[in-house]
């Protein structure tokens, strides 16, 4: 810059201020720097500069509030009390493991298999750096368990031999059958038309189906989680199902009711015959002079 050069100068021009012997040299020297010290537009070596002394603030941004929040964290605490499918950790990504008792979602989202109290820990054994959510039965426990540990129950469960269920006379005690089938509709009836009534226990002498029979009645059917196209197929399927199963039990009917018209006219035909022949027996007995012939009864056995 150009104040350094001006220093020389100007500490010249003071020491010779006081002596009255001034040279016409050293008066140009001073008058230059003089000259130089001007402020003006042209000179940018010592033109000032001014900052601002106050920061000024960003533009404002409102904050979007059509997005749906995503809520990502610890949901439970450590040792706290939870049930099953009670969410202890939702996450994008593997930062922490499901451990004792608790599942993943698709999300990555922990949730909780069982009752009991959260833990968060680490387990060496299995990954140096890998954090775990598990679930113990006790609040008193701590995880990892040992690797040849026992195995956790809930409520202290053991292991118990299921007694073979007894088998039931068909005659009860007091002379009936301890349960009653009754088949299906229909010259073919279908097995799951198949009905067992269990005699009742409490002395009523009253049959009754078992309640799990009862509820397996109840048809269900499990929805088809694919295209539109696959569960249009589906429906046409059932359909033509339900539709074939209906003309099989219509014809069935049909069937059934012309086998019975059969039988009344037949045994009809078979009462006219018998009318007849016994009208014409009648009219020649009657035209012979004799007795109609009647039927003589057996001998009996002499003692």
């Amino acid at each position: 810059m150009q104040l350094a050069q001006l220093h020389r100068p100007l500490v010249a021009a003071s020491s010779s201020g006081s002596s009255a012997a001034r040279t016409g040299a050293a008066l140009r020297q001073l008058q230059d720097g003089l000259a130089a010290l001007r402020i003006g537009n042209t000179n940018q070596a010592v033109e000032g500069r001014r900052y601002a002394s106050v920061k000024s603030q960003g533009a404002y941004r409102i904050r979007d509030s059509s997005t749906i929040p995503k809520n990502l964290g610890a949901k439970k605490t450590g040792d706290t009390y939870v049930i099953p499918g009670n969410i202890l950790f939702k996450q994008r990504g593997t930062k922490w493991h499901p451990g004792e008792n608790v599942g993943m979602g698709r999300d990555h989202t922990l949730f909780s298999k069982v009752t009991g109290y959260v833990k968060y820990y680490k387990d060496p054994a299995k990954h140096p750096d890998r954090q775990y959510i598990g679930v113990v039965f006790n609040k008193e426990d701590k995880l990892p368990y040992h690797a040849h540990a026992m195995r956790k129950r809930k409520l202290n469960m053991t292991a118990s031999v299921i007694p073979e269920a007894k088998i039931e006379p068909e005659i009860s005690a007091s002379g009936i059958p301890n349960q009653v089938v009754r088949q299906g509709y229909g010259r073919n009836p279908h097995p799951r038309d198949e009905r067992i009534y269990k005699l009742q226990k409490d002395g009523s002498y009253a049959y009754r189906e078992e309640n799990w029979r009862l509820g397996s009645l109840i048809r269900t059917e499990k929805r088809k989680m694919g295209s539109r196209r696959v569960a249009m197929k589906h429906r046409r399927r059932t359909v033509k199902a339900i539709q074939l199963e209906m003309r099989r039990d219509r014809e069935d009917k049909i069937a059934r009711r012309k086998e019975a018209l059969d039988e009344q006219r037949a045994a009809k035909q078979k009462k006219f015959r018998d009318y007849y022949a016994r009208k014409k027996a009648e009219a020649e007995a009657a035209a012979g002079g004799a007795a109609p012939p009647t039927e003589k009864p057996a001998p009996r056995a002499q003692a």
